[in-house]
């Protein structure tokens, strides 16, 4: 079983390729800390039943991540989005700030509003 952060993380991007019933069950294991026989009885299914859920969720989670690679991609992004900010901000710090480096930076922010979830989107 993944811990729980990895889970809700690969819900967050692969969540809407899993069933109802799988979705749920990972929300409510993962975000609500229900125990199998409290999802069991809580949606009148089998204890069995919500294991095997979870279990064909959380492999589709991770075929689905090992397919596309979003998660990984992401995590670049913002790496490089932190590296290029670690270069410009000195160079904004200064008297005389070159226009080119101050779009840059603005462009920078956008690329991160996005990849932070930031844009509305």
């Amino acid at each position: 079983m993944l811990d729980r952060l990895e889970l809700s993380l690969l819900l967050d991007y692969y969540g809407s390729f899993l069933t109802d019933t799988q979705l749920d069950a990972l929300r409510l294991t993962c975000d609500e800390d229900l125990s199998l026989s409290e999802i069991a009885e809580q949606r009148g299914i089998s204890r069995q039943g919500v294991r095997d859920a979870i279990a064909r969720g959380e492999r589709t989670l991770v075929e689905m991540e090992a397919r596309l690679h979003l998660i990984e991609k992401d995590r670049r992004i913002k790496k490089l989005v932190h590296a290029i900010r670690q270069e410009l901000e000195p160079a904004l710090g200064e008297r005389s700030v070159d226009p080119a480096c101050i779009k840059l930076f603005s462009l920078l922010s956008e690329l991160s509003d996005i990849t932070e979830g930031n844009d509305g989107i």
